[in-house]
């Protein structure tokens, strides 16, 4: 049988079973969101339609199991099981040169279709494959040169991975948008132009730099407000020429040949669209792109709402669903703490009256605040992607009135990939330590047969970690702390508003020891004597790290370590120089620029941020924030000599010296394990294990908590 007669066949038995499950359930739909033939969003239910009559009471009296979020919403003869959008998030990094999806690729897209009614599914990450279109050059500056831009090969082998990946999405009651339509599924794309990022929007950043700002700007996405539809540009954008009307057509009925359930619709023309509402049963979705700038605020003006508006009258009645998307991934640094800001569009489009579904995404973490935003009308669905990378179990636990219980992500962004400059791109998860690991290495995980008695010495995120795994493992777990509370160098976060998201991780790790009923012993100095007289049949050892002292000459004056940089922020003064470099350095210098400060780093390196924490998405907020900002400058390879009279002096790159005055001095000499006291803790138990940084071989949030993770499940 060919290869098409049984495609044929296959979509035919889908449809028809699609077909008559959608029957059935319609007819008891009378309570769900509905949408007319023109487009028009209605909800039935009374909390639903009541939209500015939802007060903070009924919500809170809802508990948090999100009724809001969690309905069904019926767009012609279509119901979503929900209202969340899984928006593309190519997985890079679990694809080697194969040209079929992986078994944790199919995984991974199982997992986003346990949480969202719509799944993106991109089919064109197959790493260093054999008809790659670039060379592998690891010192390129070119983060995306490293990887394959070609879709599947057009095999029946190969389909029949892509089938069953469709499959495992389908099951669970999702419906699938082709996210990476830059050509006929099957067929191999162009190339994208230079520096064009595969799954993502056009980049032209590179690592940050010296001279003032830290780097080139990254390029950001084609400004919104455009053509009617969405512009073509990273993930949909269109492969070659502009497609007539007749071949977009074409092109839209081959996804739904293939088994696509929604189509994102990338042309200007609003006939093409009409047609292909009229002549397939696909979900149409358009794209209204929101670039973000350096100095760009927080929340949008009025004018630029007011392009978001005219962009979705254009598209009224044509699509189904306006995807509202930002493209500065957004954390602290971009975003205020529960204000997403394509929220504020989707509000403007809903006051307008449009009759259009919007989904705003970017920055959507919280299924309680999305609920709310949901209830009151603010919105019809919302976009996610990272916080199912964070926790596969999202849905579930609110469904379960569990939402405390979810895993909050970072908004770190590295899941996009590290290490771009000095060795092929890698996507990690900073928070959950399982997210993309192969089978055998889960399996490997075996349950503990017995009980212990497990000490964990230090608080920090690997402390908590650890005591948290070893208490789900079933032992018995006392942790020591020898400061007045937990968190180790997450603390910083607590008096910046920027690093929220590190605040709400180190609060997550605190109210999930509590449940687990880890006794937790603050302002408790654990010495090997005192845990050896306790009798401890495991000891965890995860002492962290220490401040290198710095060897500046100092007269005294406002200088500060890089931690007291925060905790006693209110008493640096307006100019202030950071002398060292790093991510650490980097990020407290933003802190700081963005607290009102005038700032001045001195790096002694030859790039601000090393080489192996930047990538194409986890380093940008914070580039943008210093991007050409008057307040912001860096010298690189400029080593400090001393602090006088507020004036720091240090030579340059030739060696030349030079000086520059502050109102404080923030210095920062780096980080070093505190190994001379893990060691001492051998012999205070049968079994002692040590993680996070005391071990010398961490050194991020990510390999910290991973490394907690991995050494505590042995126990």
């Amino acid at each position: 049988m060919s290869l098409g007669k049984s495609l044929i066949e296959r979509r035919q038995l889908l449809l028809a079973a699609v077909g008559s499950t959608c029957a059935l359930t319609c007819k008891k739909l009378a309570a769900f969101a509905s949408q007319d033939g023109a487009g028009a969003a209605k909800s039935a239910p009374a909390a639903i339609t009541a939209h500015e009559n939802v007060s903070a009471a009924s919500l809170k009296a809802a508990g948090n199991r999100c009724p809001h979020l969690l309905s069904p919403l019926r767009i012609r003869n279509r119901v979503l099981k929900n209202r969340i959008l899984h928006t593309v998030s190519p997985t890079y990094f679990m694809q080697g040169p194969e040209n079929y999806p992986t078994e944790i690729y199919r995984n991974h897209y199982s997992n986003m279709a346990k949480n969202a009614a719509i799944v993106s599914m991109s089919t064109h990450y197959n790493l260093l494959g054999p008809r790659t279109s670039h060379e592998v050059d690891l010192h390129n500056d070119d983060a995306f040169s490293h990887y394959s831009d070609r879709a599947w090969d057009n095999l029946t082998q190969v389909y029949n991975y892509v089938n069953e990946m469709m499959d495992d999405i389908h099951y669970q009651g999702s419906l699938i948008l082709f996210a990476g339509n830059t050509g006929r599924p099957g067929v191999m794309p162009a190339a994208p132009a230079q520096g064009g990022a595969p799954g993502g929007t056009a980049q032209a950043g590179g690592a940050p730099g010296g001279g003032g700002a830290p780097g080139a700007a990254p390029g950001g996405a084609a400004q919104g407000g455009g053509a009617p539809a969405a512009a073509a540009q990273g993930e949909a954008a269109s492969a070659g020429p502009a497609k007539n009307v007749d071949e977009i057509v074409a092109e839209a009925k081959e996804y739904e040949f293939k088994g696509y359930d929604v189509y994102q619709f990338n042309s200007s023309s609003l006939e093409a669209a009409k047609r292909i509402r009229e002549e397939t049963n696909l979900i149409l979705i358009g794209r209204y792109n929101i670039d973000a700038q350096h100095d760009e605020p927080p929340q949008p003006t009025a004018a630029e709402l007011e392009k978001g508006v005219e962009h979705a009258k254009k598209l009224e009645g044509l699509v189904d669903i306006l995807w509202i998307r930002v493209s500065a991934h957004p954390n602290g640094w971009n975003q205020d703490k529960g204000r997403p800001k394509g929220l504020a569009y989707a509000q403007a489009i809903k006051k307008a009256g449009i009759k259009i579904i919007t989904c705003p995404s970017a920055g959507f973490h919280d299924p309680v605040e999305n609920d709310e935003f949901i209830a009151s009308g603010k919105t019809d669905m919302v976009g996610m992607a990272t916080p199912f990378f964070a926790d596969p179990e999202f849905v579930r636990k609110v469904k379960e009135g569990r939402a405390e219980d979810i895993l909050p992500c970072l908004g770190c962004q590295d899941c996009h990939g590290i290490g771009m400059r000095s060795r092929p791109w890698y996507s990690t998860c900073a928070v959950n330590p399982t997210w993309g690991l192969p089978p055998y290495q889960l399996k490997s995980i075996t349950p503990a047969k017995i009980s212990k008695k497990v000490a964990v010495v230090g608080g920090g995120p690997a402390g908590m970690k650890a005591a948290l795994v070893a208490a789900e493992r079933g032992h018995k777990v006392t942790l020591y702390e020898k400061d007045a509370a937990l968190g180790g160098l997450q603390k910083t976060s607590d008096t910046s508003q920027w690093r929220w998201g590190h605040t709400g991780l180190k609060e997550y790790y605190v109210h999930q020891l509590k449940k687990a009923g880890v006794v937790v012993k603050l302002n408790t100095a654990a010495t090997p004597e005192l845990v050896k007289a306790a009798k401890y049949d495991t000891v965890l050892v995860a002492t962290g790290n220490d401040l290198v002292p710095s060897s500046l000459k100092t007269d005294g004056g406002k200088v500060f370590n890089i931690l007291d940089s925060y905790y006693k922020k209110n008493e640096l003064g307006k100019h202030v120089v950071v002398v060292g470099g790093g991510k650490l350095a980097f990020e407290a210098g933003v802190c700081m620029l963005k607290d009102g400060h005038k700032v001045t780093v001195l790096a002694p390196g030859k790039e601000l941020v090393e080489s192996e924490l930047q990538g194409p998405h986890n380093m940008r907020n914070q580039m943008l924030a210093t991007q050409n900002n008057p307040d912001f400058t860096s010298v690189l390879e400029a080593k400090g000599t001393d602090i006088t009279g507020g004036k720091v002096t240090y030579t340059d790159s030739s060696g030349k010296e030079n000086s520059v005055q502050a109102d404080s001095v923030v210095v920062y000499s780096g980080l070093r394990p505190r190994m001379d006291e893990a060691v001492k803790f051998i012999g205070s138990a049968d079994e002692v294990l040590f993680l996070g940084d005391c071990t010398g071989t961490n050194g991020t949030l990510q390999k910290t908590i991973r490394s907690a993770f991995f050494v505590a499940s042995q126990v």
